[in-house]
């Protein structure tokens, strides 16, 4: 007879297989890496690899990047080479990448799972965070939130256990992998303030390993001193302009979803969130530190996530963290084996919760909807590799086309990556007009194009109004290339360059 021990270590090594299987489905459901930064990070892990990790951005030629580069997410790049060598196909490699990174978090969250909650359960935390639309989505990107999430839990698991020497590694790591490095050192304060709180101890060795360790990060990083002003720009700028909700186009992560949306998005989230309301209402539960400190940081992040979409990715998370701390102190000293009934009831709820709002059609629709753009920002990357002179700026449209063409065609110059704060602070009035310009604000677009960028090629979105000018201007512009979502153009007409810029004086 099989031991009860014995079959919930076997369930959690099925599901364990079970779930890197689905992760592994996932990448090789579409030809095309998901999201479009994914592009950006594996060249520049490529870039690293064949030039090292101090080089010039050539390929941002209208942004800070071109003379103050810095690799915000160095760490995350350095990880990431080794898989290069596996395939001559970049994009295969970032899902190699992407794989490795799913595995080790998967890993990690059970580490942790496990010295709150037994193996069954385990089994089906494992599978909570996949029923969020928003985890699932975030979680096949080759983007640095997945290590990032990584060296969260396990720093705030590190800060409970006042494990400072591991706390001080992993602080230089976030720092050197992440620009959102000091919200640990806001945990840290939070944890030893909630410690101080329920057993009158402030252990300081963890903020001291966490100040330390962030200040050697910073000075160790290859792009010192640019990473300080990379900074500044990225970790204190961008949310002053997010917040005051000026008039930068920055990406729709940055800003919260509609209520409807983080519903149906997160449902499993409030689901859990139900449940531990109720046995709340029904039994005195004694909190521990852990459950506290879990949900502190739950908090931090979900006040984040009320101000930009991309941090529900975090809350996911944490808060099945939380949830199974929170579990461990409702049973106390008891035997799980007396709450199965409750434990049933729960499982039914998420059952229900699958069916009805069936998270995996959603994710199946995000899937399609991003193949389909990046697909065709693959063909049009390739077809200027082909057929464009090498060296030659690209005006595009949009800040967020330059990752695929960066990728893919790196022989080319482009304008800004990653960020349009790059290019306000290089030259604010440029981006305002090179802003109007997509939008078909500016009458005379291609002069502007000639005088602002000192290009002739040039590639917009079908979307945009910028394309409805190139319709209405044939003796002006030649379209290129051309397919369902955008074309390549060339500027044909002849201006007077020596002629102050219009666009700038607009």
């Amino acid at each position: 007879m099989i031991k009860p021990k014995t079959i919930s270590w076997l369930s959690l090594f099925i599901v364990f297989l079970c779930v890197v299987g689905y992760c592994v489905y996932l990448q090789y459901l579409s030809p095309t890496l998901y999201g479009i930064d994914s592009y950006y990070h594996v060249k520049v892990a490529d870039f690293i690899k064949e030039m090292g990790p101090k080089y010039d951005f050539r390929w941002a030629q209208f942004s800070t990047f071109k003379e103050f580069f810095s690799d915000k997410d160095f760490l995350f790049h350095v990880l990431t080479i080794p898989f290069l060598y596996l395939s001559d196909n970049i994009l295969i490699s970032a899902k190699y990448a992407v794989i490795f990174y799913n595995v080790l978090f998967i890993l990690i969250y059970i580490f942790i799972l496990k010295r709150y909650i037994p193996n069954f359960l385990v089994a089906l935390f494992l599978l909570l965070p996949f029923l969020s639309v928003t985890f699932s989505t975030y979680f096949i990107y080759f983007r640095p939130a997945t290590l990032m999430n990584i060296i969260i839990i396990l720093g705030v698991y590190c800060l409970i256990n006042k494990k400072w020497k591991y706390l001080f590694f992993i602080s230089v790591a976030y720092s050197l992998s992440h620009i959102s490095f000091p919200i640990l050192l806001g945990i840290a304060v939070i944890c030893e303030t909630i410690r101080y709180i329920t057993n009158k101890e402030f252990f300081v060795r963890n903020i001291y390993a966490v100040v330390i360790a962030i200040l050697i990060g910073f000075l160790i990083h290859p792009n010192n001193p640019n990473n300080w002003f990379n900074f500044y720009l990225n970790g204190i700028l961008v949310p002053f302009h997010v917040l005051t909700d000026s008039a930068v186009d920055f990406g729709s992560e940055f800003y919260a979803s509609s209520t409807k949306d983080i519903l149906l998005s997160n449902y499993n989230l409030f689901l859990s969130l139900n449940i531990v309301i109720w046995i709340s209402f029904l039994s005195r539960v004694r909190l521990s530190l852990s459950t506290l400190v879990w949900w502190a940081c739950t908090n931090v992040f979900l006040v984040l996530s009320f101000l930009g979409h991309r941090y529900w990715y975090n809350v996911n998370v944490l808060f099945c963290i939380f949830f199974a701390s929170y579990l461990k102190d409702w049973i106390a000293d008891r035997q799980w084996k007396d709450y199965l009934k409750q434990l049933n009831i729960f499982i039914a709820i998420y059952l229900i919760g699958v069916v009805v709002f069936n998270p995996f059609k959603n994710l199946i629709i995000n899937i399609d909807n991003t193949t389909r753009t990046n697909y065709h920002y693959e063909n049009v990357a390739h077809w200027m590799k082909n057929n464009i002179p090498e060296g030659e700026t690209i005006y595009h449209a949009y800040w967020s086309d330059s990752p695929y063409f960066i990728c893919l065609n790196p022989k080319n110059n482009y304008l800004v990556v990653l960020d349009p704060i790059y290019m306000i602070f290089h030259k604010g009035r440029m981006y305002f007009a090179y802003r109007d310009l997509y939008k078909g604000k500016i009458d005379n677009s291609f002069e502007a194009i000639r005088k602002l960028f000192k290009t002739s090629y040039g590639y917009t979105r079908k979307s945009s109004g910028l394309y409805q000018q190139i319709i209405d201007s044939p003796d002006e512009v030649e379209i290129l290339y051309e397919d369902d979502l955008g074309v390549v153009f060339k500027i044909i007409a002849k201006y007077d360059l020596s002629k102050s810029d219009p666009a700038a004086e607009s």
